[in-house]
C-alpha cells in the first residue's frame, strides 16, 4: 500500500489479527494434542482459528438476541461486529481468496455501521484478497456520515487507487488534505495527487 511506514493502521491491523487468531488456533490444537496424548493428524491451525471465530460469532448473535435495553443492545452489536470482523480476518489467514471473508467483513460493517474499526477490517480483508473495490461502498457510506474523519478519506483514497478508481482517489485525497494539511502523511498524499492528476484524460 501507499505511505508505508506512515501509520497505515488497517494493514498493520489485519496482519496482527491474522497472526493472533492463527497463534490462538495453534495453541488450541497443541493443547488438545497434549491432553489427548497426541494424534497422527493435527488440525490446521488457521482452519481451527476459523472454527473458533465462527463459534464466537454464534455466541455473539445469541447474546444480541437476548440483550435488553438500549445500552445492552448497543454493546451486544459492537461485540457481534468484532466477532464478525475476527471471523473475516481468520478466513483471510486460512485462505486470502476466500469470498466468505468479504461477506463476514461486510456483515460486521452492517452490524456496526458507525464503527470505523469494522470498516478498516473490511478494507484490510478486501486488500488481502485482491478485491479492494469491495470496500469502496462502505468507505463512501462512512465518510458521508463522518465528513471530518481525515483518516477515513486517506484510506478511501488508497483503496480507490488500488481499485483503479482514479477520480474517487483524487477526490478522497483532496478532502484529506483539506481536513489534515499538516498530517504526517500529507506530503505523500500530495505526491500521489500530483501523479494522479498528470493525465486527467485517463481518469475513471
Amino acid at each position: 500500500m501507499l505511505f508505508d511506514g506512515k501509520r497505515q493502521k488497517f494493514v498493520i491491523k489485519v496482519i496482527a489479527i491474522i497472526a493472533i487468531v492463527a497463534f490462538a488456533g495453534f495453541g488450541l490444537v497443541a493443547g488438545g494434542l497434549a491432553v489427548s496424548g497426541g494424534c497422527s493428524e493435527a488440525a490446521n491451525p488457521a482452519e481451527q482459528a476459523v472454527v473458533d471465530a465462527q463459534e464466537s460469532v454464534t455466541s455473539a448473535q445469541a447474546a444480541l438476541k437476548s440483550a435488553q435495553g438500549k445500552e445492552a443492545i448497543a454493546e451486544a452489536r459492537s461485540d457481534l461486529a468484532k466477532a464478525q470482523g475476527n471471523l473475516a480476518s481468520a478466513r483471510v489467514g486460512a485462505n486470502p481468496n476466500d469470498p466468505a471473508a468479504i461477506t463476514d467483513a461486510l456483515a460486521a460493517v452492517r452490524t456496526a455501521p458507525g464503527d470505523y474499526n469494522a470498516v478498516q477490517t473490511l478494507v484490510a480483508v478486501a486488500s488481502q484478497g485482491n478485491n479492494p473495490s469491495a470496500a469502496l461502498p462502505a468507505l463512501a457510506a462512512y465518510t458521508s456520515k463522518n465528513p471530518r474523519d481525515a483518516q477515513a478519506f486517506a484510506d478511501w483514497g488508497q483503496v480507490a487507487e488500488a481499485a483503479g478508481q482514479r477520480t474517487q482517489a483524487i477526490l478522497a485525497y483532496q478532502r484529506f488534505l483539506v481536513l489534515a494539511p499538516d498530517d504526517t502523511i500529507a506530503p505523500d498524499v500530495r505526491a500521489r495527487l500530483t501523479e494522479l492528476t498528470k493525465s486527467p484524460a485517463a481518469a475513471r
